[in-house]
């Protein structure tokens, strides 16, 4: 699954239906896409957020049998930055919770903007 989106708000929830759908069409149940479909909100929040491009790019695919890479393309060349939020604050979590729900995460450069990366395992079925 590969998707281009304007960096809108509203991009982030077509992002969290077009990565269930595509789950879901995989044959993973409403229940096992949470992860990934959170995973997928909060680096599109990321991406959205930046606000220096007209554009990103969401792709998830099976690189390694029993995980799913979820990649987000901006073109943003600077690395994301992990927050350190209070306990009251209202956002600056995202790659917290990335880091909790992922095998692995990470960033590198692309063109001239970055690709932030999150590997998940795929849950068993049952």
């Amino acid at each position: 699954m590969t998707h281009e989106l304007l960096s809108t708000p509203a991009a982030v929830g077509i992002a969290r239906r077009a990565t269930a759908r595509a789950l879901i069409s995989r044959g993973l149940t409403e229940a096992q896409t949470d992860t990934f479909v959170l995973v997928v909100s909060e680096l599109a929040t990321n991406a959205v957020k930046a606000r220096r491009h007209d554009k990103f790019t969401v792709r998830i695919s099976e690189e390694v049998a029993g995980t799913l890479t979820i990649e987000v393309w901006d073109s943003v060349p600077e690395p994301p930055r992990r927050g350190s939020p209070g306990v009251d604050a209202e956002d600056g979590r995202g790659l917290l919770i990335v880091e909790a729900l992922a095998a692995h995460y990470g960033w590198r450069p692309a063109g001239e903007g970055k690709c932030v990366f999150a590997v998940l395992e795929v849950p068993p079925h049952g």
